[in-house]
């Protein structure tokens, strides 16, 4: 049975999915932040804590977030079909690329700190998403 996306329960499997390749999410190195996804006008939470995502839950408040990324349910949809057919984003559908390339992605952020932590921790955030190449999604 496939997981809907967007839904508390994709999110949560991408966590468990950082306990169950715990050893890519090592190599990538310690992450710590609490960052936002905003798909559409649903808002997940989710926290790092060293090698792994501790914690994933719904939220009504971003300023208690470090960032957030923010985009269309279309955008997220088109970025995970990536990530499905190519066992990872394409360089089109990067997090990096899709902030930064005609602004198709938003980053909202109240502290300064908290916006560098994106940065910071790019290729772990990636990675997680990434992950959702060994999920049955249901993207439709």
């Amino acid at each position: 049975m496939s997981i809907r996306f967007p839904s508390l329960e994709f999110f949560k499997a991408l966590q468990q999915r950082t306990k169950d390749d715990a050893a890519v999410f090592e190599k990538l190195g310690v992450c710590d932040t609490t960052f936002g996804i905003r798909v559409g006008s649903d808002l997940y939470r989710i926290e790092f804590e060293v090698y792994e995502c501790t914690e994933v839950d719904e939220a009504s408040d971003p300023a208690s977030l470090d960032f957030v990324l923010s985009a269309p349910v279309e955008v997220w949809k088109e970025m995970f079909e990536s990530v499905v057919a190519n066992g990872g984003a394409d360089a089109a559908h990067t997090i990096n690329s899709l902030t930064h390339i005609g602004d198709v992605m938003k980053v909202e952020y109240e502290d300064p700190e908290g916006h560098d932590r994106l940065y910071r921790f790019m290729a772990t955030i990636q990675e997680f998403l990434d992950e959702a190449q060994h999920l049955d999604v249901g993207l439709g």
